[in-house]
């Protein structure tokens, strides 16, 4: 909801036909803007104000220390008392009172309604929002999750058993205290039963028939907003956001027109799906989020109480079926078990668990190549910064363009560009612009970069005019092989397309914001490299463009073993497709100063079939690598897993990027060793058939035995009973933070 941050009421029209006098109010929200940064704006008695925790438009909260007690609070101060109006402060300050003592609801301690400004105390909750902790930590798990909805449910059910309509509720108005309980807090857009002025509420926590000015106070709207802030703890975003759904929204011209494209997304868009994907959510809570966020609020619980209902009806559910499961499952359990000492022969039983072996084997590569391809994506990224860091270091670009635009070097480059050399013919007006004095300082600040601790692995910095010639680069001391002074502008790192164009084609335009090109073989070693550059912009034009290279083997981050390690695959649709970028075996070559054969790149024998993994099965093969004689011990059966590698997001990105880099990462596990447990359960195989006859008879007489001992116990807690008040735990003071950002708005 879009508010004015103007000091001055609506009203106020001014004449231009006399000085302007500026009213009481005017001058103190005056005073207030004109306020030095971080100054408290006034003085409250009894308490010290020690620092801004946030402000909004009508108001500042600060952390303050009680002079008596030496308490920390939080002090909420109106910016001026002249301009403002009372009902702002006494409504928020009417439910705080209404809800005082509360266990659930941050605690209102103090008012000062005559001072100016007006102000007041709440309590101080250092742990943060659930905001907080989303943002930090990302979706919860689901036990946490649902504990945390427990308690928002119990409190607003207080609430409105108090005949109080919260219609803003959000992560960011839910505080944790010190033992991770939830309290509701910023009580500024509630509204009192009777009370039938629309409220407006956040963006994809406001049910459909909320956003609209003219709608009154529903209790399904905080049931609605229950359903999403589940969902929100469960998924990591609220229902039905997306790119597409928030540019809608935002594209729309002013409060009414955006009300109502954000309840044609709602109303227009399929229900969320997210959540039911998330491990460890039954149905029984599925039903509970769909039901709590269904569109048309008839379909919806009628009210907070159903939703507890249905919350402790799951709990009662899941602590009946395990009695349920022992009861009903366990005799056919043991009859399983005499069929399977009966009639399963010895093979059976080591197939049937090697598969499952090479299952668990197989998830745990997933996960592996998992974390490698997110460290390639983070390494990318770090590579990333490092360019732009360059680019944008005014130094560095004045340097550039001094060489650029020497009087000595200007005309130099001018006979560059239309001779257009590239690789190694190394012209006489190349020669010269190399060696040329002007030119030693860019190309000192160039090799400066490599004593930088970051920069370990780094192959080679260059950077390139706005026309693709590299005006400096690391790579100059073999005058008869530096790329300096030659014409690039066909690579990808310089027209930032997937392949590089050919040499004698037309100057295409520069990359205009950083990038990530296609992977090139090093001639001196034979491994696979990758550039990353990023444009330098001087008044607004691109005048160069500042590059690195890096050797993409440095990237996977997991340390090769025995029988497990990572390769780095080419999955980019293009003649290099399923060539092996990186392999322990190359790091070996390279130890002991052996080129990596070219063969492994151009050798079809030697590629990864990449499609064999988009069935998301085990895949037990060869490593192709093993069918050279360099790397013979390689040639055995292995347990691979794939994992794409994302382009990694960017800090003005709207939304995470899904775009690949080309790069697959596969981790592979030595069969034999993944399945070594199995074989050496063999040997005991036979004393179990003699044992299995005694086992079944003491199973069932055990299961039996806890399942009449459950029965026989009364549940505990209201989670079984229903009743609210008996989980609600002894009321503890505790200091949480304070949610500076809703405690400020209104």
């Amino acid at each position: 909801m879009l508010r004015s941050t103007s000091p001055f009421p609506p009203n106020d029209v001014m004449s231009l036909d006399e000085t302007q006098k500026q009213s009481p109010g005017q001058l103190s929200a005056a005073k207030h803007l004109s306020r030095p940064k971080g100054t408290p704006p006034c003085e409250i008695p009894g308490y010290d104000l020690d620092s801004l925790l946030g402000r909004g438009a009508y108001g500042e909260v600060w952390v303050a220390t009680a002079q008596n007690t030496g308490r920390r609070v939080a002090v909420k101060i109106y910016h001026h008392q002249a301009a403002l109006d009372e009902s702002l402060v006494a409504a928020e300050v009417e439910k705080l009172v209404f809800l005082s003592a509360d266990r659930y609801v941050v605690q209102l301690l103090e008012v000062g309604w005559n001072s100016d400004p007006p102000y007041y105390v709440m309590e101080y909750l250092p742990n943060g929002s659930l905001e907080d902790r989303l943002r930090r930590g990302g979706a919860l798990q689901v036990d946490d999750a649902i504990a945390i909805f427990r308690d928002v449910v119990i409190g607003l059910l207080h609430a409105h058993g108090k005949g109080i309509f919260h219609c803003d509720l959000k992560p960011a108005n839910i505080l944790l205290d010190q033992d991770g309980k939830a309290r509701i807090a910023d009580f500024g857009q509630s509204r009192l039963s009777h009370d039938q002025r629309p409220a407006l509420g956040t963006l994809f926590f406001m049910a459909p028939e909320q956003a609209d000015v003219e709608a009154s106070p529903d209790v399904r709207w905080d049931v609605y907003a229950l359903g999403a802030l589940l969902y929100t703890m469960l998924v990591g975003e609220p229902p039905f956001r997306s790119s597409s759904s928030v540019g809608e929204i935002d594209s729309s011209n002013g409060l009414r027109d955006r009300l109502q494209r954000y309840r044609e997304v709602i109303t227009t868009s399929p229900p969320p799906e997210a959540h039911k994907k998330i491990r460890g959510v039954d149905r029984d809570l599925i039903q509970i989020i769909d039901r709590a966020i269904s569109v048309d609020p008839r379909y919806r619980f009628h009210n907070v109480q159903e939703v507890l209902d249905a919350l402790n009806e799951r709990e009662r559910m899941r602590y009946r079926r395990p009695l349920i499961l022992l009861g009903v499952l366990g005799p056919a359990i043991l009859l399983a078990i005499g069929l399977f000492f009966a009639w399963t022969n010895y093979e059976f039983a080591m197939e049937a668990s090697e598969q499952a072996m090479v299952a668990k084997a197989y998830e745990s590569n997933q996960f592996a190549a998992e974390l490698a391809a997110t460290n390639v994506s983070h390494a990318i990224n770090a590579r990333f910064e490092d360019v732009e860091r360059l680019a944008q270091d005014q130094a560095f670009l004045k340097l550039f363009l001094d060489t650029i635009h020497d009087p000595e070097l200007e005309p130099l480059l001018d006979k560059l560009h239309a001779v257009r050399a590239t690789g190694k013919n190394q012209t006489a007006e190349r020669v010269q612009f190399q060696q040329h004095p002007a030119r030693q300082a860019l190309q000192k600040r160039i090799l400066a970069q490599f004593d930088l601790p970051s920069q370990a692995n780094t192959s080679s910095w260059f950077v390139s005019d706005a026309q693709g010639f590299q005006i400096a680069s690391s790579y100059d001391s073999n005058l008869a092989m530096t790329p300096i002074g030659g014409y690039f502008g066909y690579r990808t790192y310089y027209q930032g397309g997937s392949e590089d164009l050919s040499p004698t084609a037309p100057t295409p335009p520069p990359i205009e914001s950083t990038h990530l090109s296609a992977v090139f073989r090093s001639t001196a070693s034979g491994t696979w490299k990758v550039a990353m550059s990023t444009p330098m912009r001087h008044a607004g034009k691109i005048v160069g463009v500042v590059a690195m290279s890096v050797d993409v083997g440095k990237f996977t981050g997991l340390e090769p073993a025995e029988h497990q390690f990572a390769v780095l695959v080419d999955g980019r649709d293009a003649p290099t497709h399923g060539v092996i970028l990186q392999h322990p075996l190359y790091d070996k070559l390279l130890d002991i100063h052996e080129k990596v054969p070219l063969r492994f790149s151009e050798d079809p024998q030697f590629r990864v079939q990449l499609s064999q993994f988009d069935s998301g099965q085990p895949v037990v093969g060869r490593d192709p690598i093993g069918r050279d004689e360099l790397g013979a011990q390689y040639d055995r059966d292995w347990i691979f897993a794939s994992q794409g590698v994302s382009m990694p997001t960017r800090p003005d990105a709207v939304v995470p990027s899904q775009a690949s880099t080309g790069l697959v990462v596969v981790v592979q596990e030595e069969h034999a060793f993944a399945v070594k447990p199995i074989y050496e359960l063999g040997s005991q195989l036979s004393r179990q058939g003699v044992l299995a006859a005694g086992l079944i008879i003491l199973v069932v007489l055990t299961l039996w035995f806890f399942v009449v001992r459950a029965l026989r116990r009364v549940p505990v807690g209201a989670h079984a009973t229903g009743d609210t008040s008996s989980v609600i735990p002894p009321h503890e003071q505790t200091t949480i933070a304070f949610p500076v950002r809703d405690a400020t708005s209104k």
